[in-house]
């Protein structure tokens, strides 16, 4: 069994939480299954993905809006059937949401896309596929949204400085699996252990530098250990000359936590928790 599981959520800071909260759960078909009552939550969404939001007021190193090629964790991609395409598109035209470059988009794979920001200006798009980049079923949570139209994170994107290098690192190290090297529009995936989480790697355009790890924006991702792993996991990361930003700790709730940055910088922590934050 693998150590690393894959991406159990993805971290954005944001100066208004609550807010934020709200307008995912309004419009891309989100629900809160945890507020701890200090501006932090959990969204959870119907393929079983989650993001989570936590205050925070330290400006990024994009020094405003992020632009689409900057370099970092940069675009959340949330998943839309393709039946369901146009109305998820629509919905979020009537709202007045910024969009970005020429969009939607149509291509001749079948592949359709529509980039737009949230209100905190993190770059999201839809996306529909005819053939799925992973296999696996959706789990069936009973905490999970019913009947809606965006399924999910279909995947997170890094824009790295040096794509191959980063890419083989996440291989390497935390056990993805290359799926896709070039999907003919200069990008590649690369899959989790869980058969489920999906990353992206682009060629970044412009090196942004290291970004604080509580920075405004799309800051982190979590990787998934059980409980009885999280030791030796840490112990694999820190043999990898990992930089940590904060120690390896084991909550009094039993959840193991240790964050540290990737050969970019990026922000990763291990989340190893006795049971999931969803059933």
């Amino acid at each position: 069994m693998a150590i690393f599981q894959g991406i159990e959520h993805v971290g954005i800071f944001s100066p208004d939480t609550r807010r934020l909260a709200d307008w995912y759960v309004q419009h891309l078909d989100m629900k809160v299954i945890v507020d701890n009552g200090k501006g932090v939550y959990f969204l959870l969404m119907a393929n079983g993905s989650m993001i989570e939001l936590m205050p925070g007021t330290e400006p990024s190193a994009c020094k405003g809006k992020p632009e689409v090629h900057d370099s970092g964790l940069r675009h959340i991609a949330l998943g839309v059937e393709s039946g369901n395409f146009g109305e998820a598109v629509h919905r979020l035209s009537e709202i007045g949401v910024e969009t970005i470059g020429t969009t939607p988009q149509q291509f001749p794979e079948g592949l359709a896309t529509f980039h737009f920001r949230d209100p905190d200006g993190n770059i999201l798009h839809l996306i529909s596929r005819p053939n799925r980049l992973s296999l696996a079923t959706t789990p069936r949570l009973a905490d999970a949204p019913k009947n809606v139209v965006i399924q999910g994170i279909e995947h997170t994107c890094i824009l790295a400085n040096d794509m191959e290098r980063l890419r083989q690192w996440y291989i390497d190290v935390l056990g993805f699996q290359l799926i896709v090297r070039d999907d003919g529009h200069g990008t590649a995936f690369a899959l989790g252990a869980d058969g489920r989480s999906i990353l992206e790697f682009i060629q970044a355009d412009r090196n942004i530098g290291i970004e604080n790890y509580k920075a405004l924006g799309i800051r982190h991702l979590a990787v998934s250990v059980t409980p009885e792993n999280a030791a030796h996991a840490v112990k694999l990361l820190k043999a990898e000359g990992v930089e940590v930003l904060e120690e390896y700790v084991e909550l009094p709730n039993g959840t193991h936590l240790f964050f540290f940055r990737d050969p970019e910088g990026n922000v990763l922590h291990l989340a190893g928790r006795p049971k999931p934050l969803a059933n």
